[in-house]
């Protein structure tokens, strides 16, 4: 009958596929596929109705030869899985084994010197190809005597690495203004707001973010209220003294051969910096950005001192072989900047940068 039929896969087909499991050899540790974990679902009925038909459904001469002279016919039972039970397992092994590169860094010690740190291989499970694997053996398990999966990791690089940072070997560029004074919440946003920027390592092509880096001015951050300019008026404000920041760095990036990508003046001319060399920000809204367009990584390093902030931008000795000089041309409302550039000493071009109104 058909129960019997359907009684007698299930004792028999049922138990071979539930006992087999797949072993994962991975990194000197076992892992083991429970096949009888994976929500099998199965087609006995459809296999059954067809056995079942022989000699039954069709005309009346083929049915009679069909149970007098049976051949032999084979039905496949077909199988489904959840693979999405997988994931689970997958993401243990890869929790189990997976290590993070570690980047190259720099620093400066108690001497001065710039030191890099190594830079360390990281390591990755497989998963995609993993999953194939194990979903190829599950397919394939009532033929497939060989149930163990060899796998391997795969080797993870480190996005900076050691040997790229050994090319910064000198000072480029180094800017101070002062702030002698601002009172003690305006310092304290300068403070704030230079450190997280102290030590910032750009690799060829990045682009740097004011405010990505410094982040949002919040007091659970450490920002104070201070004044600051809004349109043609100094109002109280979360991080006011932030601007004088970003303006510090601007001057000294200005003093690079980098490029500056996004910068915007103030409506009001801030007395710590010269006539339309001022860079403002405000978080999501205005941004001060520039890019690395050196073939030498960049390392920024701040400081907060004596009430002044200092930006020195460190690279490549080859890059001093020219020098730049910013300046200021005032006429009338409007101020337009020139970067001029001296090699040997020698000015060789005069480069236009831009024109600021001034309130």
């Amino acid at each position: 009958t058909k129960a019997e039929a359907k009684n007698a896969i299930i004792k028999n087909r049922n138990n071979i596929i539930a006992k087999k499991d797949i072993t994962i050899n991975l990194n000197d540790k076992q892992y083991t596929v429970h096949t009888s974990k994976l929500g099998i679902k199965h087609d006995y009925n459809a296999v059954i109705n067809k056995a079942y038909d022989i000699g039954r459904n069709e005309n009346l001469f083929k049915n009679y030869f069909a149970i007098t002279s049976p051949g032999k016919q084979t039905f496949d039972v077909k199988y489904t899985y959840n693979y999405a039970i997988l994931d689970t397992l997958l993401k243990d092994i890869a929790k189990d084994n997976n290590k993070n590169a570690t980047d190259a860094t720099i620093f400066r010690n108690n001497s001065g010197q710039l030191v890099v740190t190594e830079d360390e291989y990281g390591l990755s499970v497989d998963s995609s190809s993993l999953k194939k694997a194990i979903i190829n053996k599950v397919n394939n398990i009532e033929k497939d005597q060989n149930l163990i999966i060899e796998s391997k990791l795969k080797k993870v690089e480190p996005k900076i690495k050691e040997n790229d940072l050994k090319g910064i070997n000198a000072q480029i560029s180094s800017v101070t203004t002062n702030f002698k004074n601002s009172n003690e919440n305006r310092s304290e946003n300068i403070r704030v707001s230079s450190n997280a920027i102290n030590g910032k390592l750009l690799m060829p092509g990045d682009v740097f973010s004011f405010n990505d880096v410094v982040g949002a001015r919040t007091f659970e951050r450490g920002y104070k209220t201070s004044k600051e300019i809004i349109g043609d008026k100094y109002v109280d404000g979360i991080g006011g003294g932030v601007c004088q920041v970003s303006t510090t760095l601007y001057n000294a990036v200005l003093r690079t051969n980098l490029t500056s990508v996004e910068r915007y003046p103030h409506t009001k001319h801030s007395s710590y910096i010269g006539a339309g060399l001022d860079a403002t920000v405000a978080y999501d809204l205005l941004d001060y950005r520039f890019k690395n367009t050196n073939s030498y990584p960049i390392y920024i390093e701040s400081s907060v001192h004596n009430k002044n902030v200092t930006f020195s931008i460190y690279s490549n000795s080859t890059l001093n072989d020219k020098k730049y000089k910013i300046v200021n041309e005032v006429e009338g409302k409007k101020v337009t900047v020139f970067r001029i550039t001296y090699k040997n000493g020698s000015q060789v071009s005069k480069t236009f940068l831009y024109t600021d109104k001034l309130s």
